[in-house]
This record gives structure tokens, sequence and C-alpha cells, in this order.
């Protein structure tokens, strides 16, 4: 498919998920040079286990209790991911312990399930938007990032130290 015509079906479909009110995303942008010596991919597990567990903490607490699931796109990570996963529900994490999380996450083929596409969707736009500073898919879901009260709490940016950032997270993060 011409690279036009992608980006318009990623278009229509970004749409579709900008205009649902259910959805709640989580997303998690890590420069590798902002953590080094830790592994980006773990740190962004971590940072993405924490906030979908807070978001369903705060569920609970408003009296919509219910447990949740992590489903990933196959990866060479899956084995590890699955035992930081059991660690964090048993030992905890660098913020606590997960509470709301019914099981290790599960791993499919994006070919198989539209979620895990969307999912795909979601972190091409992402890498669009901090990699190459083009907002066009970004700008069409970034309001359905988990957020509270006015605080962004489904999205997080790390940056290498000592570099300004001024994309929608860190501005977030400064008011």
């Amino acid at each position: 498919m011409p690279r036009e015509e992608r980006i318009a079906a990623y278009t229509r479909a970004m749409q579709v998920l900008g205009r649902s009110g259910r959805v709640r995303l989580f997303g998690a942008v890590i420069h590798k040079r902002a953590v080094s010596p830790e592994d980006p991919m773990e740190l962004a597990f971590e940072q993405l286990c924490n906030r979908f567990d807070r978001l369903l903490g705060r569920m609970h607490r408003a009296g919509d209790t219910q447990r949740g699931m992590i489903i990933l796109d196959e990866t060479s990570y899956e084995t590890s991911l699955q035992a930081l996963a059991r660690d964090f529900r048993l030992m905890g994490h660098r913020w606590g312990q997960l509470r709301n999380l019914c099981d290790v996450p599960l791993f499919v083929n994006s070919q198989a399930t539209r979620m895990i596409q969307y999912a795909d969707m979601i972190a091409y736009a992402l890498r669009r938007y901090y990699d190459k500073g083009d907002s066009s898919l970004f700008d069409l879901v970034a309001h359905r990032f988990d957020a509270e009260g006015g605080v962004l709490h489904g999205l997080v940016h790390y940056t290498p130290s000592g570099e300004e950032c001024h994309c929608f997270t860190c501005r977030q993060r400064r008011t």
C-alpha cells in the first residue's frame, strides 16, 4: 500500500479511537541516553504497569472494581517482561506494588487482533511525534491518554538530563 494511503488509513483509525469515550491510552517514550544503563524497554514496561494499575485503583475507589490485563505484541522481551510483571505483583516496583492486574501479560501476534494493531498505531503516532515532530496522528488521540483532574497520568517522556523539552507531555508536567 502506498504511504499516502497508509497514512490516510491510520488517520481514519486514529479518528475513531479519538472519538471513543471509553478508551484510555498509556504510553512511555524513553530516550536511551536518558536512562542508561537501565534497559529502556523494562523501564517503559514498569511505567505502563504502574500507570495502568493506578487507573484501576482510581476506578476501584470510585466504585468500579475491575482487574486489568496487559496484552502485548509478541517480542523477544516476552520472558523477561512476564518475570518483571510477576515481580511487580509479588515484591513491588519503584512506586509500590501492583494490586489490580489479574495476571502476567499476555503476548499475542499483532496480526491476530485489531487491538494490538491499534497499539502499534499509537506507538507509530508517538514515534512520529517525538522523533520527527509530526503531531498529525498524535493530536487525534492525545486527549485519550489517561488523565484526571487536569493531570496527565497516561503518558510519560524521559529526556536526557539537561535537555529542555516542549512536547505535550513535558508541558503538562511543568504546569
